[in-house]
């Protein structure tokens, strides 16, 4: 397999029958039907929705394409859907579609282009199963990539591509399919009192993984009691944080917490947390990926959640080893949103009794939620898919430095320098890294970390 950067960096690269693209969730659009309901089962044999989150929809015309199809859903468990036949689809039952096609140079089969039309995947993350067998089909790849975002501005590609031709194999198709890790479970705080930031014992030397509320202690205005199928997560979830700690050997430079993207339905942890948050480390980041609410709650309670978590982190920087003005914030697409609403209205000391007059404050809430620089990747200040221009609002939340980082393919690419241009002119210290060629949803990848490193390092210096 090889990085769709490596395709894009260097296009005389042999065709290979497995091609990585890095890409994922940013997911600005939001879907908002109930996702309660099945995909229907068609005249040609393709299953009802089985309770999985994986849809595989593929173009029928070309017979490799409907192998691949077949082996993706047997190994994924996932349902099969011709895209000629898709009446009785409910997009918003799944999080993730293999979409399969056969390349025709740099345009999209129609089949396929009618069906992206057809289809709301806001949110969804798309991963590519292509036919194709010459160098210049995987050139090719790029222009697919963007016209699939132009199409699905909400949804993105996923991490990778699988290319296929007559001899490729179907242990190949399935090892594909498992290095995608689309079943594997995330891992969860242990259901334990002294496992919230509030009661466990600090260990900076070893990943932790911590509620951020004492049950049944959660600043919450929303009442969700029963998941009707439309919700990601059940009334009994639990807002937590995820510890990567910078590795033995490697000088600290600070902290970094991390949200992921997903339109408030879906955390994209794996590409925009994990990924993040393991390549932040080391360089020196004591870093944390922060898995806030989602719907049904609103953008103000996820945002109390990150605003805990900057808490924790500041109450035991001397542990961490970090100063506690070196911490930073940021988040991919509606991750970024998120870090904005915090800066912009619960940062500092702020209660949560604010939003939330039940909650019963504790020690933490003494803590500043402070944050000395802002990451925005595809994202901006503002609300879900609309960044503001407002110069007053954003002059009065005496935001600190801030990076914004966004591709030239991006939908939502206009927003994005607006909001950096309205940012600019309220006094906030604006950086700004655009990416050539790059649509939405890039992760970790697009080579903007080390220049992100490198303006974090500053600002941090001039703490």
């Amino acid at each position: 397999m090889k990085r769709l950067l490596a395709v894009l960096s260097a296009m005389a690269v042999l065709f290979s029958l497995a091609a990585c693209i890095s890409e994922d969730a940013g997911h600005f659009t939001l879907n908002t039907g109930s996702g309660a309901s099945q995909a229907e089962s068609s005249d040609n044999g393709d299953r009802a929705q089985s309770g999985g989150n994986v849809l595989i929809a593929y173009d029928s015309a070309r017979e490799g394409v409907v192998q691949a199809a077949e082996i993706l859903a047997d190994a994924l468990s996932g349902d099969l859907l011709e895209v000629e036949n898709d009446s009785g689809l409910q997009a918003d039952a799944y999080e993730y579609v293999l979409l399969g096609f056969a390349l025709e140079g740099d345009a999209l089969p129609q089949a396929i282009e009618t069906f992206l039309q057809r289809h709301d995947f806001g949110a969804r993350t798309i991963y590519p199963f292509v036919l194709g067998g010459s160098d210049e089909d995987v050139v090719s790849l790029a222009g697919l990539y963007s016209a699939i975002s132009q199409l699905q501005p909400g949804s993105l590609m996923g991490e990778d591509v699988l290319t296929i031709s007559t001899d490729t194999t179907e242990d190949a198709v399935r090892a594909w399919a498992e290095s995608l890790e689309l079943n594997a479970a995330d891992a969860v705080p242990e259901n334990s009192s002294s496992n919230t930031v509030a009661t466990a014992t600090v260990m900076p030397g070893e990943q932790q993984v911590l509620y951020l509320w004492e049950e049944g202690n959660a600043p919450a205005q929303t009442e969700y009691t029963v998941n009707n199928g439309g919700y990601s997560d059940d009334p009994d979830f639990r807002p937590y944080i995820t510890s990567f700690p910078v590795p033995d050997g490697v000088d600290i430079k600070g902290a970094v917490l991390i949200c992921p993207g997903g339109a408030f339905q879906f955390r994209s942890d794996r590409p925009e947390g994990i990924d993040v948050a393991k390549a932040l480390s080391a360089l020196g980041y004591q870093s944390f990926v922060v898995d806030y609410r989602l719907r049904p709650y609103t953008q103000q309670e996820g945002a109390l959640d990150l605003a805990r978590a900057v808490r924790f982190v500041r109450c035991h920087a001397d542990e961490y080893g970090v100063d506690p003005q070196d911490i930073a914030v940021m988040g991919f697409s509606a991750g970024g949103i998120l870090s904005g609403e915090m800066l912009l209205h619960f940062d500092g000391e702020v209660s949560p009794a604010t939003l939330a007059p039940d909650y019963q404050p504790d020690r933490l809430d003494a803590v500043s939620a402070d944050a000395a620089a802002c990451g925005m990747i595809y994202s901006f200040y503002g609300r879900l898919s609309f960044g503001t221009t407002d110069v007053e609002l954003l002059r009065s939340g005496d935001l600190p430095p801030t990076f914004y980082c966004y591709g030239t393919r991006d939908p939502f690419y206009n927003q994005f320098l607006a909001n950096a241009d309205a940012a600019a002119k309220a006094g906030v210290s604006v950086e700004r890294l655009q990416l050539d060629g790059m649509p939405h949803g890039f992760g970790a990848d697009g080579g903007w970390i080390p220049a992100y490193d490198e303006w974090l390092t500053r600002v941090f210096s001039n703490n």
